[in-house]
C-alpha cells in the first residue's frame, strides 16, 4: 500500500540525503493529515512510475520538454490546497521519494544536482515548480495553458515566485502574450516580468481584472476527491471544475500585459 503524504520540515544537507537514500539514516517527518486522514499519494506513485517508463524510453529529446507533460499531471494527482502546498517539506519528501527523477531531469554533466532542486522556492524546487506552475497557469479545469507556459522555461522560472501571477487572469494573459511571439528570448520574458512587477506595485492587477476570484467551492470539492488511477496518463486530465475567470477579467489581464509589453519595448 502506498504511504500517505509526508513532510520533512527541515532542509537536508547533501550528506543527509545520501545517507537516507542509502538506508543509513532515518529522518524526522510529519504525516500530512486532512480531517484526521492521511493524504493519499497512490496516484502520484502511479504517475511517477509511468513517468519513469517514459524516461527510460527516451520519450523526450530535450528533458526540459517533459515539464509541460508532467506539470498538469502532478497537479491532478497531488490534490493539495495552496496552504498545504506552501510547505517546502512536502516537496522535499517527494524529491527524495522520486530521487531518480531529479537525477534524470536536473543532474549536470558531473552528476550534481543543485540544492534548490531538493529544497528551494517554488520556481526552483523540482516538484514545487511543477505543482505551482499548474496551479497558477491553469484556466479552471483546463490545463492547456499550463502546457503552453512550460514551453518557455523562462516563463515559470521568472514568474512563479512573483505575487502578480496570483491574479489568474493576468497569469493567463502572460502565457497568451508570450506564446504570440514566434520565439521569445529569455530577455523578453524576463523584461516583461520586471515591468509588470513595477506596474502592479501601486495598483494590484485585480483592480483592472474585475476583482475576479477563483471558484473556491469547486476547488474544495476537487481537492478532497481521490484522483483516479484507472486511466491512461497519455490523456491530459481535467483540473477543478470551476469558473475562475470571466471575459471581463481576461480582457483586463490582457490590457495590463499589453501595456507592459509596450513599456518594455519588446516588439
Amino acid at each position: 500500500m502506498s504511504e500517505g503524504l509526508r513532510s520533512i520540515p527541515k532542509k537536508l544537507e547533501a550528506a543527509q540525503r545520501d545517507e537516507y537514500q542509502a538506508g543509513l539514516q532515518s529522518l524526522e517527518y510529519h504525516l500530512i493529515l486532512r480531517h484526521a486522514e492521511p493524504i493519499s499519494v497512490v496516484a502520484v506513485d502511479d504517475l511517477m512510475n509511468d513517468m519513469h517508463d517514459r524516461a527510460r524510453r527516451n520519450e523526450w529529446d530535450d528533458r526540459a520538454k517533459s515539464d509541460r507533460w508532467l506539470a498538469p499531471r502532478v497537479h491532478y494527482a497531488l490534490r493539495l490546497f495552496r496552504a498545504e502546498a506552501s510547505d517546502r517539506g512536502i516537496f522535499q519528501w517527494l524529491a527524495l521519494r522520486y530521487a531518480w527523477y531529479l537525477e534524470w531531469r536536473w543532474a549536470d554533466q558531473n552528476g550534481q544536482i543543485a540544492d534548490d532542486r531538493w529544497w528551494g522556492p517554488i520556481h526552483k524546487q523540482a516538484f514545487a515548480r511543477l505543482w505551482w506552475g499548474a496551479e497558477i497557469f491553469r484556466d479552471g479545469s483546463d490545463y492547456r495553458p499550463v502546457e503552453r507556459a512550460f514551453v518557455f522555461q523562462d516563463l515559470p522560472n521568472s514568474y512563479l515566485h512573483r505575487p502578480l501571477v496570483r491574479c489568474r487572469s493576468l497569469a493567463l494573459a502572460v502565457v497568451d502574450r508570450v506564446n504570440q511571439s514566434t520565439a521569445p528570448s529569455a530577455d523578453q520574458v524576463n523584461s516583461l516580468a520586471r515591468v509588470l512587477n513595477l506596474a502592479t506595485v501601486g495598483t494590484p492587477p485585480e483592480v483592472e481584472s474585475d476583482y475576479q476570484v477563483d471558484d473556491f467551492r469547486a476547488y474544495n470539492v476537487w481537492a478532497q476527491a481521490i484522483p483516479s488511477t484507472n486511466q491512461s496518463w497519455d490523456d491530459l486530465p481535467k483540473g477543478p471544475l470551476g469558473v475562475d475567470t470571466t471575459e471581463n477579467s481576461r480582457q483586463g489581464g490582457a490590457r495590463i500585459v499589453s501595456r507592459g509589453w509596450e513599456y518594455a519595448q519588446l516588439d
